[in-house]
């Protein structure tokens, strides 16, 4: 098993398949405590009077103000860090690259608890002392922004932006700002600019769609809203500009097929200067943020110490005292601890709220996880669907549902599980393939040809429908769905790039629908030895039915055999303990 992320997402934790988003966005979207100010008479450098920067320019006073509504551990923290800036200064001979340190630090703490007033002279003293910093206006940046001021937060952007002109994430967010201050050709320089820019950046190409929606070049919109979507489509929010731009464009369907898929969401962006405002408070927030990047390093470990820092100051009644419970149990799991990681995914399903909840949703998923690794299918069947009543949107979750019953025997029933999962995620490649393997184990051959046919026309990019579609066209016992000069063309192009022993054994297929059973046997004979090679004895049985047909001069007339891993989707089963390199996803 490997770490559920949510991309943004991350998307719940875990999944036996991959693709599955990390699930930092949502811990960085959870509301931090926002309390009204209370300004205590403690004014800092009040005992001698206040500093002057080496430019001259005076230094504000700091303010602390009323914490009485944040955890223990910030309050402390808060206290700790004022008592230290006071002391320094009220000594003369602090140098000034320390001193400014002390005050960003402060900043940052108010910052990240969202005392934007009392952040702001801690953040404008540190740059008047350390005025070749990027933290500080960068800062400040994001400061005025929540505060609404976009006219001061771009003005900070722009001096971040001197300061370090190849910063993605200041280009992104300078760019954003101005485009809805209306300055659309100053908005594209910046995206532009950020394109140029490593890691390859969702942000970037909405940026750029947006900037082309407010050019009237509907054409280019969507030609980059669409790439966004393909890098990540986790990101709906572009499906409202994506749906502007074709509705402009006469693609009236298309558009109405983007607006039912929006949804409100953020398009985070690589922010490695923000990422350290979450990072620095002493709280279950904070923590669960650091388990989060111990889970992009691989860290298991590491993860399960900071998880479990964070689960000790939050209560298991809260929404983010749940979270971390669920993320702990996947760290102890992938830990090698499986009997920790459940009691933790059952503690969360005991902690659960009337309604929807989505950490409960994600623990009923890892018990079905877990539950189908163990041969447990009727178990399995039941936290799915108990995962779904907790978050309908959950496309993984109604993916294992889909699995379970297929494995089940229950066939038909699996279908309607895979259409709610592309209900809500159209391009979950998973949920089409397990549809139409639905429907040919319900021998439904002509419906699973006409269903693969659109599945190669809305997902190019997935051989994996042309190489399914390829195999019923050869092998289907409904003669109205076979047509082997067809199945024999797909085959040929997938053979280009993919020399499978899957996709020798369908050509044979296919040749002897074509009536050349000596070339369809000894292609099968090839993949045989091939499979025997490679100590999957299985397969070589498997294989050695279709052979006797070839060389009897009988076409191929099952796809694929009752027994054959497709129909038995899901994790590796084993009765033992699960192993670490057994691991599936809980």
């Amino acid at each position: 098993m490997t770490p559920d992320a949510e991309r943004g997402t991350p998307r719940g934790v875990g999944l036996w398949r991959a693709g599955v988003p990390p699930f930092a966005p949502t811990a960085l979207r959870r509301a931090r405590v926002a309390v009204c100010l209370v300004v205590l008479t403690v004014v800092a450098a009040c005992s001698t009077g206040p500093r002057t920067a080496t430019n001259g320019q005076p230094l504000l006073p700091v303010v602390l103000p009323d914490l009485s509504r944040m955890d223990k551990n910030v309050q402390k923290q808060a206290h700790e860090l004022y008592a230290s800036l006071t002391q320094k200064i009220e000594n003369r001979d602090t140098p000034e690259p320390e001193l400014a340190g002390s005050y960003g630090q402060m900043g940052m703490l108010l910052m990240a608890a969202e005392y934007f007033e009392a952040a702001e002279p801690c953040f404008l003293n540190a740059q008047a002392l350390a005025p070749s910093d990027i933290h500080w206006p960068y800062y400040l940046g994001h400061l005025y922004q929540g505060k609404g001021d976009q006219k001061k937060a771009a003005e900070y952007f722009k001096r971040a932006l001197q300061l370090r002109p190849d910063e993605l994430a200041t280009l992104v967010h300078l760019g954003r700002l101005t485009l809805d201050q209306g300055q659309p050709d100053e908005a594209e320089a910046l995206f532009t600019k950020a394109q140029s820019l490593p890691p390859r950046s969702v942000a970037v190409l909405a940026g750029l769609g947006q900037v082309a929606l407010a050019k009237q070049d509907y054409p280019r919109a969507v030609t980059y809203l669409e790439e966004a979507l393909a890098l990540d489509p986790e990101s709906v929010s572009i499906h409202s500009p994506l749906a502007m731009a074709y509705r402009t464009l006469g693609e009236v369907s298309k558009a109405e097929a983007h607006l039912k898929l929006w949804r409100n969401r953020d398009i985070l962006v690589p922010d490695p200067l923000k990422q350290e405002l979450d990072l620095l408070l002493e709280s279950g927030l904070s923590y669960e943020l650091r388990g989060i990047r111990a889970f992009e390093a691989q860290d298991w470990s590491a993860a399960v110490g900071f998880f479990r820092k964070g689960v000790e100051l939050t209560p298991g009644t809260t929404q983010l005292g749940r979270s971390l419970r669920h993320k702990l149990g996947t760290a102890l799991f992938l830990n090698g601890d499986v009997a920790g990681a459940q009691q933790l995914f059952e503690e969360v399903v005991r902690l659960a709220p009337e309604g929807r909840d989505e950490s409960t949703a994600k623990a009923h998923y890892s018990l079905g996880v877990l539950a189908a690794s163990t041969g447990q299918g009727s178990d399995a069947i039941e936290r799915f669907s108990r995962a779904v009543e907790y978050q309908p949107n959950y496309v993984e979750a109604y993916l294992g549902l889909g699995d379970a019953l297929r494995r089940a025997g229950r066939v038909h029933e699996s279908l309607k599980a895979y259409r709610q999962a592309l209900e809500i995620s159209p391009r979950a490649t998973q949920a089409r393939f397990g549809y139409a393997m639905a429907l040919i184990k319900l021998r439904r051959y002509q419906e699973a040809r006409t269903w693969l046919s659109e599945a190669m026309k809305l997902q190019p990019d997935q051989p994996l429908f042309t190489h399914t579609l390829a195999r019923v066209l050869a092998a289907s016992p409904d003669g109205r769905a076979r047509d082997g000069e067809q199945s024999m063309a797909l085959v040929q192009e997938l053979f280009k790039s993919d020399k499978s022993t899957d996709l020798g054994e369908t050509m044979a297929m296919a040749l002897a629908e074509l009536g050349e059973y000596e070339k369809a046997a000894a292609i099968q004979r090839g993949v045989m030895a091939a499979a025997e090679k490679a100590g999957l004895q299985d397969s070589v049985r498997r294989m050695t039915v279709n052979l006797k047909l070839y060389e009897r001069r009988q076409p191929c007339r099952t796809p694929w055999q009752d027994d054959d891993p497709v129909h038995n989707p899901g994790p590796p089963v084993t009765t033992a303990p699960l192993q670490p390199s057994e691991r599936s996803e809980p």
